[in-house]
This record gives structure tokens, sequence and C-alpha cells, in this order.
């Protein structure tokens, strides 16, 4: 990789946020006419204060938090919970957002009351999480949030006043991938 440009290259997935996760959904599934979506209610990647504490040790060593977590304006989150639903229409993979409570903000600031869903960011696969961080701060930026979330590695890149959304970079391990590819294959099945 050589540029934010590069960042952009895999497209995989438009990201939405809804202040109503289960109404979002069915117009997803009655008026767009897809799969039935699969919804987690209450994600969490919130830290207890004892964890943070020794895990804000370890990145001022250049360590990355073990498990699942998020970064928020480069501190880890204690708290951070959003609903979500999933669904694909054949490859593309299409994510909508609820944020819930705690430091989720950056979906908040998106949302439109009354609407279905509303764009909020596109997400691109990588193969190297390291190797995006670098670009990203190689052209004076940061990330907005990262973390992991299970076998994803991911990044919000805000580019919303040049673009109107946020750019996600995630690089999946075998598992995350294959969660996608379930939600490809069900999409897939019908058609």
């Amino acid at each position: 990789m050589k540029s934010l440009s590069d960042l952009l290259r895999n497209c995989m997935q438009l990201g939405y946020v809804a202040d109503d996760i289960d109404a979002a959904a069915e117009f997803l599934e009655k008026t767009l006419g897809t799969v039935q979506c699969v919804k987690h209610y209450r994600s969490s990647l919130g830290r207890r204060p004892d964890e943070i504490a020794a895990e804000e040790s370890a990145r001022a060593n250049g360590n990355e938090p073990q498990g699942s977590f998020v970064v928020v304006g480069g501190t880890i989150a204690e708290e951070w919970v959003i609903d979500v639903a999933l669904v694909n229409a054949g490859a593309t993979n299409i994510e909508i957002i609820r944020p819930v409570s705690g430091a989720v903000d950056l979906y908040r600031g998106a949302l439109r009351g009354g609407a279905p869903a509303t764009l909020h960011h596109m997400g691109f696969r990588v193969d190297d999480f390291d190797e995006a961080s670098a670009i990203v701060a190689e052209s004076g930026r940061t990330w907005a949030q990262y973390g992991r979330s299970g076998g994803i590695r991911f990044g919000y890149l805000d580019l919303t006043a040049e673009l109107g959304h946020f750019v996600e970079v995630m690089e999946l391990d075998e598992a995350g991938a294959s969660g996608f590819a379930k939600l490809e294959a069900a999409s897939n099945a019908v058609n």
C-alpha cells in the first residue's frame, strides 16, 4: 500500500445507522427484498476500568490490547454498545448500526430521525491492518475509532467533511471471513 486510495480497493460493505434496528431490518427485508437480517442486540466492545488501565499501559509500550476492544478518540472505551443488523445482497454486506450507549457518538451523529437508515460508512477489506494504519498515519490522519471484534480488526477513517461518510477498513481472519461468506451464501441461495 502506498496511499489512502489503496485502502479503497476492495469494497465489501455499505454501513448505515438507524434509530430503530428492527424497523431498519424490516425496511431491508420487505422494501428492498433482502433475505432475513441477522441481528445482534447490545453488542459491546467496552472494557472494565481495571482492564483499561492495564491495556493503556501496554499501548504506551506499543502493544495492542488483547481480545475484543475499541479505541475511540485515542482512548479505550469503557462502555461501547450498539445493536447491529447484517445481511448481504450478493457479495455486498449491508450493516445497520443503532448506537445504544457509551462512546458511540461516531454513529449517533449521523442519525436522521424517522428515516429507515442513513449511509454512515463504506467498508473495505485489507490484507494487513497494520499496513493500513501506517498509510493513515503517513497521510497525517488518525483513526476516529479502531479495534478488534472477534477476528475482525477494523478502523474508521473520518472523511465526512470530504466525502460525506466514514471509510471503514477491515482485516478479517478466517472466522471473520467465514461469517461474511455465510451471509453471502444466504443471499445467493434465494436467487
